[in-house]
This record gives C-alpha cells, sequence and structure tokens, in this order.
C-alpha cells in the first residue's frame, strides 16, 4: 500500500522551507524522481542547482524559493530538450493519414514502439489511431492523422513523463496473467487471424522473422528493425529470427555419399563396377558404396545408360 504524503512547509527566520513530500506533491514527482534531483544538484548549474537539505527536527527540509527557482530551469531544459519534429509534418495537409512508422518519423522518434509504447503507457498523451493503413510490408497497421500530430508536436513538453516514459508517481502493478510485451504488440495480428489458422505470438514472430529473412536476408540487426517495425521488447524478437534462421543441418556421411553416387549415376551411368570404382576414388569398403548407389538410384530423374 502506497504511504500518504505529508507535506510540510515551515518558516524559519521569514524563510519558507519545504520537506520532501511537499516537493513531491507541487511537483507529482516519484519518490525516486525527487530524490535524484537532490543527488545530481552538483551537476546542475549554480544559479539553478537544488537547494541543499537542512535538518530540522530531525527531518530534512529545502528552502522553498531556491527550490521553485531550481524546478522552473528544470522545466524549460526538459522541454529545450524535446525532440522536435521534422519539418515534412507541416508540409502536408491537417487531414491526411500517416502510417504509424512514419509518424514516428516525421517526430524523430527512435521507431513506432516508441508510440506503441505511449499507447499503453501512458494513455491520453499520445493522439489515438484514426485507423488502419497498409504498411511496408502489405499488412493494415495504424494509422494518424496529421492535424493530431502537428497538434502533439506543438505541446509536447514532456511534462506528463518521467524516468523511462513513466508518468510521475506510483506506478500500478501488474495484473497477475497479463500478456507479455510481444504478445501486446502483436494483439492486433493475433486478433486478426482470430478466425482462421491459430498462432500465438511466439509463431506470428518467427512467421515475421522468416518473411523478413526471405525477402531481404538475414542480417544482425533484423531483431531491432521487426522490435520497431512491430513493437515488443527486442530479446523477444532475437528468439524469433534465432528460430526463423536455423541454419540447414550439415549433411551426414552417408548423405554425402549418396550424392556422390547420384553425380557418378548421371555422368557415367549406372555401370557394373560403380560402387567398387567410387571406393577407389574417394575411399571407404566397395559395399558401403554401392549403399550410396542403391539410394542414389531412386533419385535420377533422367535416362540412365
Amino acid at each position: 500500500m502506497t504511504k500518504a504524503l505529508n507535506p510540510q512547509r515551515r518558516l524559519v527566520g521569514g524563510r519558507a522551507v519545504v520537506n520532501r513530500d511537499w516537493i513531491r506533491e507541487f511537483t507529482g514527482a516519484s519518490v525516486g524522481t525527487a530524490a535524484r534531483w537532490y543527488k545530481v544538484r552538483d551537476e546542475q548549474p549554480e544559479e539553478h542547482r537544488h537547494p541543499e537539505k537542512e535538518r530540522i527536527e530531525g527531518a530534512d527540509f529545502y528552502d522553498e524559493q531556491q527550490f521553485r527557482t531550481f524546478y522552473t530551469w528544470f522545466q524549460a531544459e526538459k522541454k529545450r530538450k524535446v525532440l522536435k519534429a521534422d519539418p515534412e509534418l507541416y508540409e502536408l495537409g491537417v487531414e491526411d493519414v500517416v502510417s504509424i512508422n512514419k509518424a514516428a518519423r516525421l517526430l524523430n522518434f527512435s521507431g513506432p514502439s516508441v508510440i506503441r509504447k505511449y499507447h499503453q503507457a501512458n494513455p491520453g498523451y499520445f493522439p489515438a489511431s484514426v485507423g488502419t493503413v497498409e504498411g511496408p510490408t502489405g499488412r493494415m497497421i495504424p494509422g494518424y492523422r496529421v492535424g493530431d500530430l502537428q497538434a502533439f508536436d506543438r505541446e509536447r513538453t514532456g511534462d506528463k513523463l518521467g524516468k523511462a516514459g513513466r508518468r510521475p508517481g506510483p506506478q500500478p502493478k501488474a495484473p497477475v496473467g497479463r500478456p507479455s510485451a510481444l504478445e501486446e504488440a502483436l494483439a492486433a495480428e493475433l486478433s486478426a487471424r482470430a478466425g482462421g489458422e491459430p498462432l500465438t505470438a511466439s509463431q506470428l514472430a518467427e512467421r515475421f522473422a522468416a518473411e523478413a529473412i526471405e525477402r531481404h536476408g538475414y542480417r544482425p540487426s533484423l531483431a531491432a528493425e521487426l522490435s520497431e517495425q512491430y513493437g515488443g521488447p527486442q530479446r523477444s524478437w532475437e528468439y524469433a529470427v534465432r528460430n526463423a534462421h536455423r541454419p540447414a543441418p550439415a549433411p551426414s556421411e552417408a548423405d554425402r555419399r549418396t550424392q556422390i553416387a547420384l553425380g557418378a549415376l548421371r555422368e557415367r551411368g549406372d555401370v557394373r563396377g560403380l560402387a567398387a570404382s567410387l571406393a577407389r576414388e574417394h575411399g571407404g569398403s566397395p559395399d558401403v558404396w554401392s549403399r550410396a548407389v542403391s539410394a542414389a538410384r531412386p533419385k535420377l530423374t533422367g535416362p540412365t545408360a
């Protein structure tokens, strides 16, 4: 159970001081964020630095005016560091609809997984999808109205997000038995296939990985690319890519001899003494090569001599 805040403000020699709970109530910050502001105070500009703590009746207090000065600077810095959109965003019509991939690019996000994370962890922070559009692979993916993206870009300051993209303050506990991150990311695909072939999120991820490898070949960055395209943790996609990219097992010695015998049959025909001849050329007993020739005969597709 979350402990209730106990904000306190006192006057010391005509100067107001406040405790950590007052700071949290004033800013909406989590206990970790408020503690970190103080911990890294030496990294902040001296004129805007978080105030030093003062012990009053066994408790920590901070100069209120100094904290307000710090927090005003902190908010301005946070707003300054927010990535602004690509100018192309404002060249499009407000009623145009773009894919989630293009929306992420226009807003200078690292990928569409950022938008999916906003929807999941911070409902209402990012504009809602207005439907679906065709994605790069031909499947339907979320689409966003350009006017909504423009409004988001004008208003974004980072105020609603704390560390790691969370809202400030206590975080809700995940319910027991919640879907995996990969299942949540592929929920739309799973839903679309509900009426046909039943697939788990892992099976669907492996299928996407296999299709990507078939189209463009395997590359070490593939798991990261799929994570950005479809969402879900990269480690889950690494597992899917590994399963989709399993190299063909090395042929056994018997298979190798069968292939040699097949080549000899096509080249020379099914001549008498072929097994003995192959034994002399490649080593091994005639009996072993006789079995190889017998295994190769059914594989012939053309006439033999």
